[in-house]
């Protein structure tokens, strides 16, 4: 390991130095007149999205949205409500914006966002889960405005995918090009919540030397908004940043800083790629509501303001969940970074070396009733979860095109390392207000470490016959992740230690030989059939303070003798066709998923007996999914998608309960939060100046109970927005102004589920009410 360790440093400090050499020459260049570009740097500065909106010529199930479709939607709108539009994809989120990561999730095909892998410029983002120990959202990887497309694998990931849970699809997301030519762009946005945000980007343009070139842009935004409900504030110490908490135009509830830094350099035949983000943000918690809660209060209801009620809550004896005072939220400051470089060994070979960096430190505020507990001696305390994670990798692969070939093998590489401590504080008088006393601690929960190795390799190829009709592509990759866990004991000399004499836990998963085969074959011009077979598993839920090191002792001993990483196969083929105006595809596909994994009892009811992780079985997917993007009229266009899924889990497991051993009968349930039904359908209108769309979706209820016994209903809600872009003014060139309404209709629906986990059949916190009617204005220009 610290071999490896070695040459990732090494590696970075060298493409580092090269990229401050070529940031040296472009300020000396600058001083002097440019040539234009040779027509090799013009065709090697563009990117492009891989696959086209209905996925034409790749062998799996595939759909992208463009740059266009992003800009679009209301300007610092996460990525995710952007592809929500694509056949099969749930996203949801509590906010707009996907401020509030707690409640962010996407799910494909029956899989939990857990079993979903998404990546930015081939860079793993981790398994999406809230005290992110692997990863980060994509809102913190990169601004929304510098992201230049997205493409999503509903049933399978390219096997050169970097991702360690992947078993259920791929979002893979494209940064933007450095432009062309010298740029100022300047954008504002006002909106409903008191939303402020300001981004600036400047672009250097293409400068070249001969026949090498260097372009490069930085750009820089502050977001502040407050909550679209509610209230909240920070109750202790936020993290320092450009600007701190104090914004440019309004200091809101939930603030974001970002820096983006991107510079592309040619040498010759060989390209060279930096990138920098640095994220700062403050988010206010929403809370997680019942159904029951729901149909009562309404979407409005929200954490306290008036300290008598999270008195009364605190204290009563069946309310304690719904004691959360105004405190509550995350922050979390990021730096992601990465260097990559193309390196062409001659004509038909290149060699892809792309070693990264990502450093997260964060915390979870909230004053949580202490529910009894000896160890308090109040019904109130402040809490708070603190996050210190990093890691570090390498992605290399060799391409080659040789007698009829196409060969591509590669590596990668992670070393991860994440610290998670809980301490808890008494407050300096609960009856009379939530000021916490920081000299007072209480309690500390846990004080955890991890350390996470994962190693992929993989070997693909793809040969082309029948006069290139018939692409075929097959391969195989091994996967295996390795976890030691820690317990650093009573670091913080606590009165009292949540953790005793936690031990030690190493685990493997390993998947030694999974295989992807796929195929495309052109019927004509217009038409073509597609199928695809993939085998992935799926990491163990590894997470230091929700995953397996949360197990007790004996639990730890049933887990590494019993269980099983989560396996599928997929099986997905279908038709596309790309006619003049018209782009269409309809899939199938079949999934078989097993070593389905939960958490169920595994003694006697007791105060020293946790649940355990057990492989419960299997689970069955089958469905279609169908996209239509037509021009049905000069400037006019009409995207629509549609899908349907059954995802049935086939088998009962057993547990342990007080009265002896308990079948739990979830063989031919639905699994929970996949809705059968999805659609969403939008007209757009574009000339050269006026721009206008409105759009529905629909979502089919979902259940949030395992045994099927509740679920939220279907919904169907509308975005609409409309823009005009001015003729040049002066300097001004792109002038453009755009109006974005959110939940036109002002639908009342509950958006994200499974936020406070599933039961088997009762009713709990685990919703989140989806954000009334929003507006957002935008106004920009490039200079």
């Amino acid at each position: 390991m610290s071999l490896m360790r070695c040459t990732v440093t090494i590696t970075l400090r060298i493409a580092l130095l090269v990229l401050a050499g070529a940031a040296t020459a472009l300020a000396q260049q600058q001083l002097q007149p440019q040539t234009p570009p040779p027509d090799s740097v013009r065709r090697l500065g563009t990117v492009s999205v891989v696959a086209t909106a209905s996925g034409r010529g790749e062998t799996r199930g595939a759909n992208a949205i463009s740059k266009t479709q992003l800009t679009a939607i209301a300007a610092g709108t996460s990525p995710l409500k952007a592809i929500e539009k694509l056949p099969g994809v749930n996203t949801q989120s509590s906010d707009p914006w996907g401020a509030y990561e707690w409640a962010n999730s996407i799910t494909m095909r029956g899989f939990a966002p857990r079993q979903i892998g998404q990546t930015l410029d081939g860079l793993p983002l981790g398994d999406m889960s809230y005290g992110n120990f692997n990863g980060l959202g994509i809102g913190r990887a990169i601004d929304a405005d510098n992201v230049a497309g997205a493409e999503v694998a509903q049933g399978s990931g390219a096997i050169a995918t970097s991702s360690a849970n992947n078993l259920g699809g791929v979002v893979q997301y494209l940064s933007d090009a450095p432009r062309g030519s010298q740029a100022f762009t300047l954008r504002q946005t006002f909106g409903t919540a008191n939303t402020y945000r300001t981004t600036g980007r400047f672009d250097t343009g293409l400068h070249t030397f001969g026949s090498n070139g260097v372009s490069a842009y930085v750009s820089f935004t502050r977001q502040d908004n407050d909550k679209w409900k509610g209230q909240g504030y920070s109750e202790s110490p936020s993290f320092g940043g450009l600007l701190g908490d104090h914004g440019l135009l309004h200091t809101g509830m939930t603030w974001l800083e970002q820096v983006n830094a991107k510079s592309v350099a040619f040498v010759g035949p060989h390209k060279l790629t930096a990138y920098y983000a640095f994220s700062n943000r403050n988010e206010q918690d929403y809370v997680d509501l019942s159904l029951a809660r729901w149909k009562e209060s309404g979407r409005m209801w929200d954490e306290t303001t008036n300290w008598d009620d999270a008195k009364a809550f605190a204290t009563s004896t069946d309310q304690q969940d719904e004691a959360y005072w105004k405190s509550s939220l995350g922050a979390r400051r990021d730096q992601l970074a990465y260097v990559r470089g193309d390196i062409a060994l001659g004509a038909n070979a290149t060699l892809t070396i792309q070693p990264y960096l990502h450093q997260d430190k964060g915390r979870g505020d909230w004053t949580a009733p202490s529910y009894g507990s000896t160890w308090s001696p109040d019904p109130i305390y402040f809490r708070e979860t603190q996050y210190d994670n990093s890691r570090y990798g390498t992605n290399a692969k060799l391409q080659s095109k040789f007698a009829g070939n196409q060969l591509e093998i590669g590596l990668w590489y992670e070393s991860n390392s994440t610290h998670m401590i809980r301490p808890g504080w008494r407050l300096t008088d609960w009856q009379s207000g939530p000021t916490t006393d920081f000299t007072q601690l209480i309690r500390l929960f846990f004080d955890r470490e991890g350390d996470i190795t994962t190693t992929m390799a993989y070997a693909q190829n793809t040969n082309s016959l029948l006069d290139d009709r018939l692409k075929l592509t097959y391969g195989a990759k091994y996967l295996n992740v390795d976890a030691k866990f820690h317990s650093n004991g009573n670091t913080l000399d606590a009165p009292t230690y949540g953790d005793p004499d936690r031990p030690d836990l190493d685990v493997t998963a390993k998947g030694n030989f999974l295989p992807q085969l796929g195929a495309v074959f052109s019927l004509n011009t217009h038409e073509e059939l597609f199928a695809n077979y993939a085998e992935n598993i799926n990491q163990y839920p590894l997470s230091p303070q929700e995953g397996i090191y949360n197990l007790s002792p004996t639990g730890f001993d049933y887990f590494k003798q019993n269980v099983k990483p989560e396996r599928a196969s997929s099986v997905d083929f279908g038709v596309r066709t790309k006619r003049p105006g018209v782009e269409a595809s309809l899939s199938t596909y079949y999934i078989d998923y097993r070593n389905r994994l939960v958490s169920v009892a595994n003694c006697q009811l007791s105060a020293f007996c946790a649940s355990v992780y057990a492989n419960v079985g299997t689970v069955t997917s089958k469905g279609m999914e169908g996209l239509l993007v037509w021009e049905f009229a000069p400037r006019f266009s009409w995207g629509t998608s549609a899908s349907y899924n059954v995802s049935k889990i086939n088998d009962d497991y057993s547990t342990e309960s007080s009265t002896g051993t308990m079948v739990v009968q979830t063989a031919g349930k639905d699994v929970v939060d996949a809705p059968r039904l999805m659609a969403s359908s939008t007209v757009r209108y574009d000339n050269s100046h006026w721009s206008a769309d409105v759009g529905v979706r629909h979502v089919d209820k979902r259940y949030f109970t395992i045994l099927n016994t509740l679920s939220v209903p279907s919904y169907t809600a509308a975005d609409a927005g409309v823009g005009y872009r001015f003729p040049r003014i002066g300097a001004a060139k792109d002038l453009t102004i755009r109006f974005n309404v959110n939940n036109l209709f002002d639908t009342s629906y509950i958006g994200p589920i499974g936020t406070g986990g599933f039961s088997l059949s009762s009713d709990l916190q685990t919703l989140q009410a989806a954000p009334r009617r929003l507006m957002f204005l935008s106004l920009g220009s490039t200079f």
